[in-house]
């Protein structure tokens, strides 16, 4: 723990000028930022946890497809924390022993949040709730399944990662988690998300709808396209919201920025880093989720994690075993670094501790005791890839099914079926297309 704030400016300068080598020392002080929104903020909590083997972004939870006693979370310890920002005191929510905690989330009342834990005894993360003073800690989820990426619904309900959904990585040897929800027990529990392969890091928006990382593995490339998508609490209205035709980037951790339409994420390169590493990235979906000018890079590192946006100009980070403090330049300061005797561990998920608004209820739209869904295509016509495609030339839809399959270890990397395929789909029929272009 640092003695005192101009201490930690002192050294985060020190520290940051080695990160960036370029002779430019990219830092701000902490009572530069003290002076706009982080001074509206008491204290931050973050989860502390060690990180497994395994370099894929989404390997980090649930064990190895042929080896039930190789598991992707690292080795125990670390908990839930919180610091004060004006003293820099850390003080413990949760100490995990041997288990591990993972995905904070705070209630609309500042009072209490939601996270995922794994207890010294299990192999599964479940999602649990606990007062931020440390008291009246409280089990919500159970079962053989890993339960992750906990956020509090406008409705009173909780939505979350799940490998529920009994699927596998259709490309690796590792469990996916597709979203789900539930009441505020525990109980009711809904599977939302349709996909094959992971859905991941849900976060509330302004207007009610979700957004989300959705790895969309239909029909192309099996390892580029991890992009933004935003849907209803209830599952319906799946649509993309960023990037979905810019392949080689993991869009994710995304959030809505205070004030703005924009959000911010990290943009972890390739097919994704460790626990989503990568660039905090700054989106905005006004030209349309297509617009490569939309993306402003705040930093020029790609090892950042977690970014949380406290305006459009100051976003909490981690760096591996760093939580630090920025602005939209990437100017930064060092919050906290974790004590040399806990080597190993990162801090994970940073969030300031205290109320905030709840976000626009959409009713359900879901008819639980219909047997089939409906879809309306206003215009099949109108879309991102249609040139040369006339009007009347379409004349029905052909409608496919991927399927979800228990394991999978041979096929090829693109959507082909020489030496057989990763996906498994099945037609299901054709739908006509009227003479306006819809379908139904």
């Amino acid at each position: 723990m640092f003695e005192s704030a101009g201490k930690r400016v002192c050294i985060a300068a020190v520290l940051l000028c080695i990160f960036f080598g370029t002779g430019l020392c990219m830092s701000k002080t902490i009572d530069s930022f003290l002076d706009g929104p982080l001074g509206k903020v008491d204290e931050v909590v973050f989860a502390v946890r060690s990180f497994g083997s395994d370099g894929h972004w989404y390997a980090n939870f649930g064990y190895w497809a042929s080896d039930p006693r190789r598991m992707m979370y690292g080795k125990g310890g670390g908990g839930l924390r919180k610091i004060n920002i004006k003293t820099g005191k850390v003080s413990t929510i949760l100490d995990a022993g041997d288990g591990s905690v993972r995905d904070p989330y705070m209630h609309y009342d500042g009072g209490k949040l939601v996270f995922s834990y794994r207890r010294s005894d299990s192999i599964y993360f479940h999602l649990y709730e606990i007062n931020i003073d440390g008291t009246g800690l409280r089990q919500i989820t159970d079962g053989e399944f890993d339960d992750i990426e906990p956020v509090y619904l406008p409705d009173g309900g909780i939505m979350f990662g799940s490998s529920r959904c009994k699927r596998w990585v259709q490309c690796w040897h590792v469990q996916v988690a597709v979203l789900h929800r539930c009441n505020a027990d525990g109980s009711n529990i809904q599977i939302l998300s349709s996909n094959v392969e992971q859905d991941n890091t849900p976060w509330p928006m302004p207007d009610g709808r979700v957004l989300y990382t959705r790895w969309e593995y239909v029909d192309r490339s099996r390892v580029k396209y991890h992009h933004l998508w935003t849907f209803n609490p209830d599952g319906t209205g799946q649509m993309v919201y960023y990037g979905n035709l810019h392949p080689d980037t993991v869009m994710i951790d995304a959030k809505p920025i205070p004030g703005t339409d924009k959000v911010v994420c990290g943009f972890s390169p390739g097919h994704g880093r460790k626990e989503h590493a990568g660039r905090v990235t700054i989106v905005s979906p006004k030209m349309g989720p297509d617009e490569e000018g939309s993306v402003q890079y705040v930093t020029r590192q790609d090892n950042f994690r977690d970014p949380y946006p406290l305006s459009d100009d100051c976003f909490l980070a981690a760096q591996e075993n760093r939580l630090f403090v920025m602005d939209a330049r990437g100017r930064m300061a060092l919050l906290y670094e974790l004590p040399a005797k806990e080597k190993g561990y990162w801090i994970h998920e940073p969030r300031p501790v205290g109320s905030h608004r709840r976000r626009r209820v959409i009713p359900s739209r879901v008819v639980m005791n219909s047997p089939t869904g409906k879809v309306i295509l206003a215009d099949v016509y109108q879309g991102r890839n249609m040139a040369g495609v006339k009007r009347g030339d379409i004349k029905k839809l052909l409608i496919m099914e991927t399927l979800a399959k228990p394991i999978n270890h041979s096929g090829t990397m693109e959507p082909t079926s020489l030496g057989g395929t990763f996906t498994l789909p099945r037609i299901l029929g054709t739908a006509p297309v009227e003479s306006d272009g819809s379908a139904y």
